[in-house]
């Protein structure tokens, strides 16, 4: 029997639904890669449940604003207590917390762990002397990580890195990549912020720096938010559905990874994932 369920689970990604006559739901999202390559698995939820989606991108403030205003149906996701606290606040009487999606999302300075950690070990430890010596003082990010980059900002504030010849450098996606690749190659000393989840969370290349003095927030869960009418809006058993989809950031990190060195699409990055985790869509879907 349980092999037959998972048989179904792994069939009910496979088997295409007919939407033409459906209901429309729309999941709303930001920008950044770990946060689409979530989104995606949500997607193909409600499409497998025979409904249309919409999606809609962008920053976490305009999404929330736009669950509440029931213009989106959910969103994926607001990392709470922390990061996305102010916004959630002034609209939480209208929203709803779903589903905790993953638990010790955060951000951060990081370094290439071939730096000794008994001489870099947080983001102070980056002033020293002889760490400014011999380290890239170019801290470069992903144009893309929007809410990273304000973080970052205000980490470079708070240990007053600018007065120690630290600078920002904007990137793309795929120019960032190829030059923290080449530094690593290399052994070059430097620090770029990142997420969890992160795909460099998965190859171990880097560790996160402690952050005494707090730029950074604290590490959050990441929340699938609806508003109060989502209910109504959906079959029960996809809200139950919704209500037990929760994953980790290294299952998110996979999807980035599949997406980043596979070049798949996220969305087809999303079916293989599932197709190949049938044992947790199993969960999701069942009615136990």
């Amino acid at each position: 029997m349980r092999n037959l369920r998972v048989l179904c689970a792994t069939l009910l990604l496979a088997i295409g639904v007919s939407t033409a006559n459906a209901k429309t739901l729309a999941i709303g999202y930001t920008n950044e890669s770990y946060q689409e390559a979530a989104a995606m698995i949500f997607k193909i939820v409600f499409e497998r449940s025979g409904y249309n989606v919409a999606e809609k991108i962008g920053t976490t403030s305009t999404m929330l604003h736009a669950v509440a205003d029931g213009e989106v149906d959910v969103f994926i996701s607001a990392w709470l207590p922390n990061r996305d606290a102010e916004d959630y606040e002034s609209l939480k009487d209208k929203l709803v917390l779903m589903t905790p999606i993953y638990d010790d999302a955060r951000s951060g300075f990081a370094v290439p762990k071939y730096i000794p950690k008994s001489i870099v070990e947080n983001i102070e430890d980056l002033t020293k002397p002889e760490v400014l010596e011999r380290i890239n003082k170019t801290i470069t990010q992903d144009t893309r990580e929007k809410e990273l980059n304000e973080q970052t900002k205000n980490a470079g504030k708070t240990y007053s890195l600018a007065d120690q010849g630290f600078a920002t450098e904007a990137l793309d996606s795929d120019s960032w990549f190829a030059t923290v690749e080449k530094r690593l190659e290399s052994k070059e000393w430097f620090v770029i912020p990142i997420t969890k989840p992160h795909i460099f969370n998965l190859t171990k290349n880097f560790r996160f720096l402690k952050d005494p003095k707090g730029g950074f927030h604290k590490k959050d869960t990441a929340w699938l938010v609806a508003n109060k009418k989502t209910e109504k809006e959906v079959a029960e058993h996809i809200y139950n559905i919704l209500l037990k989809m929760e994953m980790s950031t290294e299952w998110v990190a996979e999807l980035q990874q599949m997406i980043k060195e596979k070049d798949y699409p996220p969305y087809v990055a999303a079916r293989i994932w599932m197709a190949a985790h049938p044992y947790t869509v199993e969960y999701w879907i069942s009615g136990e």
